[in-house]
């Protein structure tokens, strides 16, 4: 048995743990769930035993895995207080950060508290905005970082996780009484990709559509989204329980995905600013689940 544990499969292993799902523990870390799927079929393998079991829709730790945890939390605290006071207590500095909407109420914004805890005397400054703002801002120097669509990129991006896109309304819309889709979107032309894309499937499968209500913002796309006004395309992290996914079934033509990148500009070189980009490129960084997608 390889006795060297990987910090990456132990946080994978905790965090399922702790929420009781590979789905939850998937959108905490911003991975996917085949990739935590994998790290711990690969850590099992190297311990030589089961760490989890199903129990109803529940997944919980066998004896060996309780064991496990308990290691494993003392081992990730450790490696975070080391790597707290060895590279960030005396590092200061304003990072001026910008961030996607549709990831500015998740556990990003966590992260970077939990950075601002450690780091107490860098100053994080945030910007919430479109991915094309952003990219636009970071190559303008405006922004030291930024979290956002990779498609919009003029140089080098670090890749973070990808975000599958869907077709929503409210619970009682009925899609087959509209013989031309009412569509909530972004303002027309769409400067985004998918949603370009998304419009062209809709013409080339000949649905007639036309839209009702748009708008750069999530919030209130989703706000008429949920006062029935029409159908919406939103990353599928953003769906809430009121909101009822459509598929090929309803009509509709399916959609894909867009990367998510950690942007940096040239001239964010201080040690504040590399700090937090190595911060959210480890936390962040799906190099696993990328290789267990290809």
């Amino acid at each position: 048995m390889n006795a060297d544990l990987s910090i990456d499969q132990l946080r994978t292993f905790v965090t399922v743990a702790d929420v009781g799902s590979y789905t939850r523990a998937a959108a905490h870390l911003y991975r996917t769930q085949p990739a935590l799927s994998l790290q711990i079929k690969r850590l099992e393998e190297q311990l030589g035993t089961r760490l989890f079991e199903r129990n109803g829709r529940r997944t919980r730790v066998t004896e060996a895995g309780d064991t496990l945890l308990r290691y494993a939390r003392r081992i990730l605290d450790l490696n975070e207080q080391a790597v707290a006071k060895l590279s960030m207590v005396q590092a200061e500095g304003t990072v001026h950060i910008g961030i996607l909407e549709e990831v500015a109420h998740g556990p990003l914004l966590e992260l970077l508290t939990k950075f601002g805890r450690l780091c107490t005397k860098i100053r994080l400054t945030l910007d919430v905005a479109t991915s094309w703002t952003l990219a636009e801002q970071i190559e303008k120097n405006t922004l030291c970082l930024a979290v956002a669509n990779t498609s919009f990129r003029r140089g080098p991006v670090t890749p973070l996780w990808t975000e599958p896109y869907v077709w929503v309304c409210n619970a009682t819309f009925d899609v087959a009484a509209h013989p031309s889709l009412p569509l909530v979107i972004d303002p027309y032309p769409c400067p985004c990709p998918i949603g370009a894309e998304a419009m062209l499937a809709l013409d080339a499968m000949e649905r007639p559509w036309h839209p009702v209500f748009s708008s750069y913002s999530l919030t209130a796309m989703l706000a008429a989204i949920r006062a029935g006004l029409g159908v919406g395309l939103i990353a599928r992290s953003a769906v809430t329980p009121d909101l009822r996914i459509l598929s090929t079934a309803d009509g509709l033509p399916e959609v894909g995905t867009v990367e998510v990148g950690l942007y940096r500009s040239a001239e964010a070189m201080s040690d504040a600013a590399s700090l937090l980009f190595d911060f959210l490129r480890e936390h962040l960084s799906q190099a696993e689940a990328i290789t267990a997608l290809s």
